[in-house]
């Protein structure tokens, strides 16, 4: 890879991270209950997004949370099925339970705020024994775990899950803080259905929470062919990059999930929550990516360089 001194200052990381933490503070002070950001992809660092970007830092996460952290909390969800079947998830060939296990220590580490661990997709007549054991497990190390089940008919089901046998069975987690990061351990963590569940308990208790994403790419701005975006959708396999009716560029996946919060959560929520205020999937992203950008061109050239080495493998 090319080294910084010979590529120009093509990103401003500074800008960038002044301007991530401009816009949860802005969609923070918005909200009258809780703020809960789902984090795309990693949440201490972001490896690929500085082999793209140079000067893009690699840590700019990690210096969120820590700039944030006496008003922040973090989730991290782990799916039932992943911890009783405990494959090996990581290029190391890691198992499943033992990843969940390092990434606790690791947040708890670098960023000095011990997560909860919240255990999704429980089948209590199938898996309830093993699951309960395996939180006893981590309750003996002291980390608060929370339970939420198995939801049949998400996200299509509306009068199910807004009910005591849906998103209201599950645990009510009680946050002690004004903003909640929720990230998960591989795919299928249900982090989406866990910030949604806390959102519909929070209202019934009288709590206005609210709902936002936080992630570095896809770029809104530029098409789903550009090389930019080309790249990471070849980076992540399981999700595509599409053009919304505005002309903006969102995964699949957000704009899926725009579609279940509006579904179930805007009749829920009172009118002047910034749910309400979400026309578009984009809407929901904290990505100012585009505007820290000061070399275009050498970026997409970093770009098309990358989906040739991908491309390669």
């Amino acid at each position: 890879m090319k080294t910084k001194t010979n590529m120009g200052n093509a990103f401003n990381s500074k800008k960038y991270l002044e301007k991530v933490l401009e816009e949860i503070k802005e969609r923070s002070e918005k909200t009258k209950g809780k703020l809960y950001v789902e984090i795309n992809w990693k949440l201490l660092e972001d490896d690929f997004a500085q082999r793209i970007f140079p000067w893009y830092d690699a840590e700019n996460k990690k210096k969120v949370i820590v700039t944030l952290k006496n008003e922040l909390e973090i989730f991290l969800c782990a799916n039932a099925s992943w911890i009783i079947e405990n494959y090996p998830i990581t290029k190391k060939q890691i198992p499943y339970t033992q990843h969940l296990e390092h990434t606790l220590k690791r947040i708890e580490t670098i960023t000095s705020i011990k997560p909860h661990l919240v255990i999704t997709n429980i089948n209590p007549e199938e898996m309830y024994d093993i699951i309960y054991n395996f939180e006893i497990r981590f309750q003996k190390k002291w980390y608060k775990v929370w339970e939420n089940y198995v939801k049949k008919g998400f996200p299509m089901n509306k009068t199910t899950l807004l009910s005591e046998n849906g998103f209201w069975n599950d645990d009510h987690i009680p946050v002690m803080k004004k903003i909640v990061f929720i990230t998960g351990i591989w795919d299928n963590s249900w982090k989406l259905a866990t910030a949604i569940g806390q959102i519909y308990q929070d209202h019934e208790i009288g709590m206005e929470s609210s709902f936002a994403c936080f992630q570095t790419l896809p770029i809104s701005e530029l098409s789903p062919e550009d090389p930019i975006n080309q790249a990471w959708e070849k980076r992540r396999a399981t999700e595509k990059a599409v053009q919304d009716e505005w002309g903006e560029t969102v995964w699949d996946c957000i704009q899926e999930s725009f579609e279940i919060i509006k579904d179930l959560l805007w009749e829920v929520v009172e009118d002047d929550n910034i749910i309400k205020g979400y026309t578009k999937a984009s809407d929901m992203i904290i990505c100012p990516t585009f505007e820290a950008i000061e070399n275009m061109e050498e970026i997409k050239k970093l770009a098309e360089k990358e989906i040739e080495e991908l491309n390669k493998q």
